[in-house]
C-alpha cells in the first residue's frame, strides 16, 4: 500500500524547489556572518550564524531524501547514479582545494582524504590527539558524506512500513546521545552521530511532502516557528561565553525545529513574499554557488582584511564577501562545471529536476 502511494505522490509533487536556492543562499551568508565576524567585534547576536551549519543539514536532509525517494521508483542503478552525482558535485572542489593548500605550502592531516575530519576532532580530546591539520570547516562536509553512505540504503532497503519509524528514532537517538555526552571530552558539535538530528528532520520532511501529508502539518509548523526561534534566541543568549553545558547541546535542537518549520512551510506554499525574494536572481545565484563560497572563504577572510588597511568594518565585509562570491563563481564555470556536466554521461537523469544539496 505503501509502495503504491509513493508512486501516486511521485507525479503530484513539485520537481524543482526555485526558492530552496535562496534557502542556500541564507546558510551560506549566516555562516560567512559568523566566521567574518568574530574576528572583529563580540555579539551575542552574532553567533546565530553559526546555525547556518543547522539550516544547511535540514536543507541536505530534505533535497537528498527527495531525490532518494523519487529514485526509489525508479530502477536500482538510481542509487549508483545517485552517488555518482554526488561524488562529481562534491570532490572535485573538495580535494582540488586541499591539493591547493598542499601546494602552497600548507599541511593536511590524513583523515581529510577520507572525510574523516570532524571524527578526529570529535574524538580529539578523549584520545589525547593533536588537532588535525587543515581546512578546520570542512568538518561538516565529514558528517555529511558520512550521512551519505548510510542514508540512501536505508531508503532503498529499509521496510517502507517502517521508514517513517527509523527517521524518527535516528533523530530521537541523536538528540538522546548529546544529552548523554554532556560533561565528556567528545566534542558533540563535529561528531556524526550528535549531528544527524538535522539531516534525519529534513529526511523526514521529504517522506512527509511525498507521502502528500505535509500540508496537514502547517498550522503545527507555523505554531512551532516562532517557539523555536524564541528558545534558540535565549539559549543562544544564555550560553553564549557561559559553558553552560546543556543549553550548548539543545540549542541544536531548537535550530533544527525552526529550519524545519520554515523549509515545511515554503514546499507546502506555493507562493508568498517569502517566496518572491527566495527566488530572486541574485538569492539564486548565490545559492547556486554557496558550495564555493562555504569552501573558499574563510582563506579569503584571513588574507584579504589586512589589505584593506583602515576602511570601516562594513566597508570591509562588503568587499570581503564579494571577493568570496566572484571568486567561487570564477570556481565553478571555471573548474566544477566541466565534471558537473558529466553527471548526464555516466548517470541518467530522470525527467524531473531535482536541486542537489
Amino acid at each position: 500500500m505503501l509502495k503504491n502511494d509513493l508512486r501516486l505522490r511521485a507525479a503530484t509533487t513539485r520537481p524543482y524547489f526555485p526558492e530552496l536556492d535562496g534557502v542556500r543562499a541564507i546558510a551560506a551568508l549566516m555562516v560567512m556572518v559568523f566566521h567574518f565576524g568574530q574576528d572583529w567585534y563580540s555579539s551575542k547576536l552574532l553567533v546565530f550564524g553559526q546555525t547556518g551549519v543547522d539550516l544547511f543539514f535540514v536543507l541536505s536532509g530534505f533535497l537528498i531524501t527527495t531525490i532518494l525517494l523519487r529514485s526509489r521508483q525508479g530502477d536500482w542503478h538510481e542509487i549508483r547514479n545517485f552517488y555518482i552525482r554526488r561524488t562529481l558535485r562534491i570532490f572535485p572542489l573538495y580535494y582540488g582545494y586541499l591539493l591547493g593548500v598542499c601546494l602552497l605550502g600548507g599541511t593536511v592531516s590524513l583523515c581529510y582524504w577520507g572525510y574523516l575530519q570532524n571524527l578526529a576532532a570529535a574524538f580529539g580530546g578523549p584520545l589525547h590527539l593533536a588537532a588535525p591539520s587543515g581546512p578546520a570547516h570542512f568538518w561538516s562536509l565529514g558528517v555529511e558524506e558520512q550521512f551519505y553512505l548510510v542514508w540512501p540504503f536505508l531508503i532503498l532497503f529499509w521496510p517502507r512500513r517502517w521508514l517513517a519509524h527509523a527517521m524518527w528514532g535516528m533523530v530521537v537517538f541523536s538528540i538522546l546521545l548529546r544529552v548523554a555526552l554532556i560533561g565528556s571530552s567528545v566534542d558533540t558539535f563535529r561528531f556524526t552521530l550528535t549531528r544527524l538530528d538535522g539531516l534525519g528532520a529534513g529526511g523526514l520532511l521529504a517522506y512527509y511532502y511525498f507521502r502528500g501529508v505535509l500540508g496537514r502539518f502547517k498550522p503545527l509548523l507555523m505554531a512551532l516557528a516562532p517557539l523555536a526561534l524564541l528558545s534558540l534566541v535565549v539559549e543562544k543568549m544564555a550560553s553564549h561565553g557561559t559553558g553552560v553545558a546543556w543549553v550548548e547541546v539543545m540549542k541544536y535542537t531548537s535550530a533544527t525545529v525552526l529550519y524545519v518549520a520554515l523549509i515545511g512551510l515554503l514546499v507546502t506554499t506555493e507562493d508568498s513574499w517569502m517566496h518572491r525574494i527566495l527566488r530572486t536572481k541574485p538569492m539564486r545565484g548565490i545559492g547556486g554557488v554557496s558550495y564555493g563560497m562555504y569552501v573558499y572563504h574563510p582563506a579569503i577572510f584571513m588574507a584579504l582584511p589586512g589589505y584593506l588597511g583602515g576602511l570601516p568594518i562594513l566597508a570591509k565585509a562588503a568587499i570581503c564577501f564579494a571577493v568570496v562570491y566572484l571568486v567561487a563563481l570564477a570556481s565553478f564555470y571555471g573548474f566544477e562545471r566541466p565534471f558537473v556536466g558529466l553527471k548526464a554521461r555516466l548517470a541518467s537523469e530522470k525527467p524531473f529536476r531535482a536541486v542537489t544539496a
